[in-house]
């Protein structure tokens, strides 16, 4: 007997036809698609592993290999399925930015003729010391430190990795690593604790060049701690804004986790004493705050959105209290290095326009022309502004990258930000485009980019915002 495809009574398919278990798959209901269940496993070994073992920005090959190791599974089956026709719709434009991405570390390594590079602005020292070691000119590549281009373009394989996955799972799915980040950042709180109690020589401090003063949980830089916990805040308040009504639901669970988070979140950025930081945690309560209107949660209850309010308050306080005078310390202190070597860092990016001296190279390249007053005990071993670095290892390419980023992302923004609310939409897109600012504002001061824990969560949430917003479909009935 043929079988009949019964249409649903809003004039969809049934889940029974092909249109409606694609829709549901997307959604997320009930999806036991094999191949998006080992994308999902992947995903998630690739999360936890990133934030235990990618807390660094430097060294540490062991652990950073660790993390490029394991997005390799993700890797191999997030392409196989794009090339196996299961790519969203809408993703083309991300796509293609990444391909270029992804390009321009590795055209910087392929050997360029002799009259090529020579012609390049800034190799003169390169070819003085060619002549004096007597080699002549062989082919080399655009980097000036290849070594550390290679590097970075192995370190790109999770960030593109988690993108790639992302873009093709479920809203559940993706609702639930979200939330695993947020217990994960949790529990880096709870070991940031422990190393201040255990003092500048805990073994709980991971990393050889570390803030021993400080908590930096599975980092070595207490800043990028800081921008793990201010940055996840917007993404608990999209679970804080689900809360069902009433306490005793047990829906309420996540929702009352991801209020206390909120809390804790402004205690360990705090803790960390690190300024950006603790200007862009009141950024980031300012959109959880918007993210809990956007949603209608305050206005459908309000009496729990005000303890929620109350309770994140008490935390300002408790700062203010207890804590302001170190932080005042860190602000009161004497000239910023960072703001000292800008000028000579953009000086030196211009010695190799149009076309950068080659990612990675910062460090090789700002000693050779670092100040002899400026030489400390301190390593400056990045230009504390993601912006000004990419300006200086990739030129023009860099930029029109950059811009063609903002560009979609603002494009992004607008659409997650359209979506109506509170009635079946999904606030995760919005919360995951709040996330993206503060990582990017951070960047205007430090490098969290550069840490493969902040790039994989910045893929996450790019991935997130890349897709279309859809809306859950009610359950069949009938």
């Amino acid at each position: 007997m043929p079988s009949v495809e019964r249409a649903a009574p809003d004039g969809r398919a049934s889940p029974s036809s092909p249109q409606s278990a694609a829709a549901l798959g997307r959604t997320g209901a009930g999806a036991r698609d094999p191949a998006e269940m080992a994308l999902f496993a992947c995903a998630l070994l690739l999360l936890v592993v990133s934030l235990i073992f990618g807390g660094a920005s430097q060294g540490n090959a062991l652990s950073l290999a660790a993390v490029e190791v394991a997005s390799l599974p993700l890797l191999f089956i997030s392409l196989f399925l794009l090339f196996a026709g299961r790519a969203p719709r809408g993703v083309i434009a991300p796509l293609a930015l990444l391909a270029l991405i992804v390009a321009t570390p590795l055209l910087q390594l392929i050997p360029l003729p002799p009259e090529v590079w020579t012609s390049l602005p800034g190799r003169a020292p390169v070819m003085q010391v060619l002549d004096l070691a007597g080699l002549g000119r062989p082919s080399l590549p655009l980097s000036l430190a290849p070594e550390a281009t290679w590097r970075a373009a192995l370190a790109l394989a999770p960030p593109a990795a988690m993108f790639l996955a992302t873009i093709q799972l479920a809203p559940s799915r993706r609702d639930i690593m979200a939330g695993c980040w947020l217990g994960l950042a949790a529990v880096s709180i709870g070991l940031g604790l422990m190393q201040v109690l255990g003092g500048p020589s805990s073994a709980l401090y991971f990393y050889e060049i570390t803030n021993v003063d400080s908590p930096v949980g599975f980092f070595s830089n207490r800043n990028h701690l800081a921008t793990l916990l201010l940055c996840l805040s917007p993404v608990a308040a999209v679970f804080a804004a689900r809360f069902p009504g009433r306490f005793d639901d047990a829906r309420a669970v996540l929702p009352v986790l991801a209020a206390l988070y909120l809390c804790v979140a402004v205690l360990g950025v705090a803790a960390t004493r690190s300024r950006a930081g603790i200007f862009l945690m009141g950024l980031a309560l300012a959109g959880a705050l918007a993210i809990a209107v956007r949603s209608g949660a305050l206005r459908r209850h309000w009496r729990a959105m005000i303890a929620i309010g109350l309770g994140v308050a008490s935390a300002v306080a408790a700062v203010l209290a207890l804590g302001l005078s170190p932080i005042l310390e860190r602000f009161s202190g004497h000239g910023e290095l960072r703001f000292e070597g800008w000028p000579i860092v953009l000086k030196l990016a211009q010695t190799y326009l149009p076309l950068g001296a080659g990612v990675g190279a910062f460090q090789t390249l700002y000693p050779t022309v670092e100040p002899l007053t400026q030489v400390t005990t301190v390593y400056f071993n990045h230009a504390h502004n993601d912006y000004l670095e990419l300006w200086l290892e990739t030129g023009l390419v860099g930029a029109f990258l950059l811009a063609a980023f903002v560009v979609w992302f603002l494009a992004r923004f607008v659409a997650a930000w359209s979506v109506s609310a509170g009635r079946g939409g999904d606030e995760l897109p919005a919360g995951c485009t709040l996330l993206i600012l503060l990582v990017l504002g951070h960047s205007l001061l430090d490098y969290p980019l550069r840490t493969e824990a902040i790039a994989v969560l910045f893929a996450f949430a790019c991935g997130v915002i890349a897709t279309p917003a859809v809306r859950r479909l009610p359950p069949h009935r009938g």
